[in-house]
């Protein structure tokens, strides 16, 4: 039988598109050398952000066929290496963007009325809190929006029209696409951060946006400017994004990503209060863990079953070539 190799449990919905049909079957663990030893006997991957599909795995697993991610993003995969032999790259584009883009929201609102530390203050009898002046409105501020794919576009429309923000955005491939907007776009990110009051980042982590959110942008921000990031950690400097904090150079943070996951216990996020932090979770909705497991499970099956699966990340690179 068709063996797929799950690098970490999917919602019960995906499992029922699979069972009967495959066998289905785990790592020992989520580390890497368990996904490098188990995926020697897989036919297909689906794959979470626990672990990554490297060149190594790829090399060690001579029946793979087929990699689904249960997200948008790829970069937990060796997409040449895959292409090399063949292998299909599956993602799920627009899965889970309404999550994240409410998770950004979430992070934003919560910011700006500063309800960490509301909730502090009157869980320790400081009901004086409510003069300290420290929330914010929302309607008319300027959000910087890095990236306009599918979730920052729907993140700038949520906050145009729904909370009356106006709009700042960096995205030299998408701006053409939002001629009948009211968003404006800048052609550097220095403008963003440098004008926004609050800057947030949709963006994948490839070659071209690895550490692109540097000291230098950072400390450009204004003091009383927030930062969210919903996107990848790998996209900005970590190291000076916790100086910027701790040195209380702008006025907070909304952080879902890390550069390295599960963060280390002395990592200096977690000792500030002036960031709110989420554990890789905008995507993980309910209704989005529903969505990403039972598309990124029919995708393995239609593939298997003969038909092309909806969403073939490398299929242009693929195109000609014959599939392992």
């Amino acid at each position: 039988m068709t063996r797929i190799l799950l690098s970490q449990e999917i919602h019960p919905e995906g499992r029922k598109i699979l069972e009967g049909k495959f066998d289905i079957y785990l790592p020992r663990d989520t580390s890497q050398e368990a996904l490098v030893e188990a995926a020697r006997d897989a036919d297909g991957i689906i794959l979470r952000t626990t672990s990554s599909v490297t060149r190594e795995v790829i090399e060690n697993a001579p029946r793979l066929k087929i990699v689904s991610r249960t997200g948008a993003g790829v970069d937990n995969v060796d997409v040449q290496a895959a292409t090399e032999r063949g292998i299909l790259v599956c993602n799920l584009p627009a899965v889970n963007n309404l999550s994240v883009a409410e998770h950004t929201l979430a992070l934003m609102l919560s910011l700006a009325k500063a309800l960490p530390a509301m909730d502090k203050a009157v869980r320790g009898g400081s009901w004086k809190q409510r003069n300290a002046g420290q929330a914010v409105e929302l309607e008319g501020k300027t959000l910087g929006i890095v990236g306009m794919g599918n979730i920052g576009s729907l993140v700038a429309k949520k906050c145009r029209y729904g909370l009356g923000m106006r709009i700042l955005a960096y995205d030299p491939y998408t701006a053409d696409k939002f001629a009948s907007e009211e968003y404006e776009f800048s052609a550097t990110l220095e403008r963003i951060f440098s004008e926004a009051d609050f800057v947030t980042l949709h963006c994948p982590n490839i070659p071209e946006t690895q550490g692109m959110v540097n000291r230098s942008l950072l400390f450009s921000m204004k003091p009383d400017a927030y930062f969210i990031n919903c996107a990848r950690g790998g996209v900005v400097d970590e190291a000076a994004l916790i100086d910027l904090l701790s040195e209380r150079r702008i006025a907070g943070a909304g952080i879902d990503v890390f550069a390295v996951e599960p963060p280390a216990s002395d990592n200096g996020l977690l000792r500030l209060d002036n960031v709110i932090l989420s554990p890789h979770s905008a995507a993980l909705s309910r209704e989005a863990t529903v969505r990403m497991s039972t598309e990124a499970a029919r995708a393995v099956e239609d593939f298997f079953s003969g038909r092309r699966p909806k969403y073939v990340y490398n299929a242009k690179e693929l195109r000609g070539r014959k599939t392992s």
